[in-house]
């Protein structure tokens, strides 16, 4: 095999593995139903029903704007790190933190309408903050 087809080989195996890497910790959207054990999972109906996001990523943030999701209204956090629901508005700073979810933490029904709910709203797991 030539040199420049070695390279190439090296570099495609590479971004195969940081794909990889990605996708095994990024949120997923599904029908509701059980949480795995290292999950955290949002649900857009009361008594976690509905449709449902979950992540098992430990620090980063998802985009609530980019699943076809109502808005939060229950939870299960069985992440070993707080999950932070940020809102986003038209003031700097242009995130403020809505509603924090314990490491172990969960609600049948958080009772905050709306939450979430909005295009740029971001739920951030860990140390990660939402850009902005």
């Amino acid at each position: 095999m030539s040199s420049l087809k070695k390279k190439i080989a090296t570099v495609a195996s590479g971004f195969a593995l940081v794909a990889g890497s990605l996708l095994a910790g990024a949120p997923s959207a599904q029908a509701a139903g059980t949480c795995a054990s290292d999950a955290l999972c949002i649900y857009d109906g009361s008594s976690f029903t509905g449709k449902k996001i979950s992540s098992r990523s430990t620090n980063s943030c998802f985009l609530m704007g980019a699943y076809d999701f109502d808005w939060i209204a229950s939870y299960k956090n069985n992440l070993p790190v707080e999950a932070v629901v940020w809102v986003s508005h038209d003031k700097y700073p242009w995130f403020r933190e809505a509603r924090t979810f314990p490491a172990g933490g969960f609600s049948s029904r958080i009772g905050i309408a709306g939450l979430g709910g909005e295009y740029y709203d971001q739920v951030c797991m860990g140390n990660a903050k939402p850009w902005g």
